[in-house]
């Protein structure tokens, strides 16, 4: 499986500990078990990113997010939500080499194919500015069609513009013709997102 960076810009590992000159210090950090995520460190970086550098977030997210296509049956293309503690990470690997590919949280994220959109899907069936993934703390994940062309469905219901629809574990997504399962982990306590942020 392939990893790459989501945003552009990238973190050098051994810059997270000033005080170590190598990056044996992440072993004391992370589990044995999962040495062998060292080997790419693009996707360590995208989580330390996320994460604002929170050693144990990290910890914990790693497997879910690595084992996260095992889970799908459906479809192998999916949106994982991960709540860690009070911090909420998206993994998802809707692009055209399904790597997996990490966000940090947000109150709400757009879905299209506009390279603009936080989750930007390069597929013929998705509009431009397709629909809104998001979180509240009172309905949960949710996801909204904000006038897509070919529109968004959520376990084969159509959605109506602008209306909102709870998801949860296991939901399969159409934007489109295009088969999307939705994902969540949750570990630690419930997140409360800063309704103020969003990803575009």
């Amino acid at each position: 499986m392939n990893y790459s960076l989501f945003s552009s810009s990238q973190v050098d590992c051994q810059t997270l500990s000033p005080s170590h000159k190598s990056n044996d210090w992440i072993n004391n950090v992370l589990p044995l078990s999962q040495c062998s995520t060292y080997q790419d460190p693009m996707l360590l970086n995208q989580l330390f990113e996320a994460s604002r550098f929170n050693f144990y977030q990290v910890n914990q997210a790693i497997d879910p997010i690595l084992s996260a296509q095992r889970r799908c049956q459906r479809t192998s293309l999916y949106i994982q939500c991960i709540t860690v503690e009070q911090r909420l990470l998206l993994a998802t690997n809707l692009n055209p080499n399904q790597d997996i590919q990490v966000l940090s949280g947000a109150a709400n994220w757009l879905i299209g194919n506009s390279p603009n959109c936080a989750i930007a899907v390069q597929h013929q069936a998705v509009s431009r500015c397709h629909a809104v993934l998001g979180y509240a703390t009172d309905l949960g994940f949710y996801i909204t069609d904000v006038g897509s062309e070919a529109g968004t469905y959520v376990n084969r219901r159509l959605l109506g513009a602008l209306q909102r629809r709870s998801l949860r574990d296991g939901d399969l997504i159409e934007l489109g013709h295009l088969r999307i399962e939705f994902l969540i982990d949750r570990i630690g306590q419930p997140v409360e997102p800063n309704e103020d942020e969003t990803r575009h």
